[in-house]
């Protein structure tokens, strides 16, 4: 009897350490649940139906979380001191491209979109110094008042200024373009500047996220819709192109301002470009509708924001179908994606894969509130993603991938093609920012409403593995070591003898 009392300690300390061990081997192997079979006999319906006879794309959370990992590492490495990133690079020649001849300052803010997404999953302060970097870059480089060559300053209609971030021969290297100011890159840096915001208070004065904001105010039509270009030297709105994603960036822009800023012009903005696109696309058919990922990452939020009621300038169906038809317009069967190799395009593209899975991610914030038929084509969005990801994490290049001289600067790096296609070689080894940026977007995005029911979820134990600069398996390793030393140690410990 006194021995089973003297092993009743070590035996109830090894019984927590499987229980911990356990709970840390099911978290990590978690897999993706399938899809059911029980919807309507809509066409998607019907899709849903061959699910169960084709093979599944199940995801080890574990390696989505190195991947991402990775993806964010890269993004930060590559930002360099003066806050610029590298915009293109090589996975086979490092030496390949200059850096200095090409660049896209809609990318530049994306990049920053995506650093802060990275950031709020979990924080680290070498993430924020690269954000705070490239948006210095970004004002310094780009961000400028809007001039006429013949009205000098513009100013909106009740006489405020306006700011715009400017394309120029200096920034693109496209040699002779005129200085350029995009609907989208005011979007997108109002995204990058409340990204940044959100965790340094005060980064960027409010009044020039105001001019910028206002800038998309006057750029837009009284139907919602947008003029894409403001070029001086064609006397100012320049209607000869449209940008179908620009709507979606400046609608997206505009309510991450409102977020810290509420002031109804910004909602009112982003509502009514939300009802044009609907009014746009409501109509078309499938097959002419854009893999519009902003648009749907807007409309999640401006969902949000209306919580249940709806605006002057969109209804939450509006919302919700204009979002459900892009949705329908991406979605492959499943035989389609097992062509592909999980590809979300035929043509094996990386890019427009990561895109697609951002915008489907947004999409499940919403979608469970659409139609009974239409909860078939979230379960098909699922069947996308799952694939998608699984696509993206054989595609990301890990040191093994890489030969010596790319290893340091290349791991965690997204080709704009993958597999390997011999008549495409150039594209098979070429990194784009925004190839890393998107597919880290969208690999949290998956993460977050796959694993997680759309809350970001860090368990304790990979806090502390990264805050100590340690792999989750060394440091349950140590644990169980360190573990079993005590219990040896109680087991071997000597047993007072009573006095009789």
């Amino acid at each position: 009897m006194a021995r089973l009392t003297s092993l009743s300690a070590p035996l109830s300390l090894f019984g927590w350490l499987l229980v911990l061990l356990s709970l840390i081997t099911t978290c990590a192997s978690h897999k993706i649940p399938l899809p059911t079979t029980d919807d309507s006999n809509s066409h998607h319906a019907r899709l849903i139906q061959t699910l169960g006879t084709v093979p599944q794309w199940p995801i080890d959370i574990h390696d989505l979380n190195h991947a991402i990992n990775h993806g964010t590492d890269y993004i930060v490495r590559h930002c360099n001191e003066h806050g610029k990133f590298t915009y293109l690079a090589d996975t086979a020649d490092p030496s390949r491209y200059d850096d200095s001849v090409k660049y896209n300052m809609l990318r530049h803010s994306g990049a920053i979109y995506a650093l802060g997404i990275a950031n709020a999953r979990r924080p680290n302060r070498q993430i924020v110094d690269a954000m705070q970097r490239a948006v210095d870059f970004l004002k310094r480089e780009s961000m400028a008042p809007v001039m006429n060559t013949k009205l000098g300053t513009v100013k909106d209609g009740d006489g405020e200024r306006l700011l715009a971030v400017w394309s120029s021969e200096t920034i693109s290297g496209q040699k002779g373009q005129p200085p350029t100011a995009k609907l989208g890159g005011a979007g997108l840096a109002l995204i990058a500047l409340t990204s940044l915001e959100a965790v340094r208070r005060r980064s960027t004065p409010l009044d020039d996220m105001r001019s910028l904001a206002r800038f998309v105010l006057f750029m837009q039509n009284d139907d919602g819709g947008f003029v894409s270009k403001y070029v001086p030297r064609k006397g100012g709105m320049d209607h000869s192109f449209v940008s179908l994603y620009y709507p979606g960036e400046a609608a997206l822009g505009l309510l991450s301002l409102y977020e810290i800023d509420p002031d109804p012009r910004w909602l009112k903005g982003a509502a009514k470009a939300i009802s044009y696109l609907y009014n746009l696309r409501r109509d078309l058919p499938l097959d002419n509708i854009e893999p519009d990922h902003w648009a749907l990452i807007a409309t999640s939020k401006l969902l949000s924001i209306m919580d249940g009621r709806d605006h002057d300038d969109c209804s939450q169906r509006a919302a919700v179908d204009h979002a459900t038809k892009v949705c329908q317009s991406m979605v492959l069967g499943p035989d389609q994606l097992l062509k592909n190799g999980g590809c979300l395009v035929g043509d094996h593209r990386t890019c427009p894969t990561s895109t697609r899975i951002e915008g489907y991610a947004a999409s499940l914030t919403f979608l469970p509130n659409a139609t009974v038929t239409d909860q078939a084509l979230r379960k098909l969005v699922e069947y996308n993603m799952d694939a998608g990801v699984r696509y993206l994490l054989r595609a990301q290049r890990v040191a093994d991938d890489l030969n010596e001289a790319s290893r340091g600067m290349m791991v965690g790096s997204f080709p704009g093609v993958y597999p390997p296609e011999t008549d495409r070689s150039k594209e098979c080894t070429e990194v784009r920012i925004d190839y890393v940026q998107h597919a880290l977007s969208a690999m949290i995005g998956y993460e977050r409403e796959r694993f997680h029911h759309g809350k970001v979820r860090v368990s304790m134990l990979y806090r502390v593995a990264e805050a100590i600069g340690w792999g989750l398996r060394r440091l349950v390793l140590t644990i169980l070591a360190l573990a079993l030393a005590v219990g040896v140690m109680l087991f071997a410990r000597p047993k007072a003898k009573k006095l009789h």
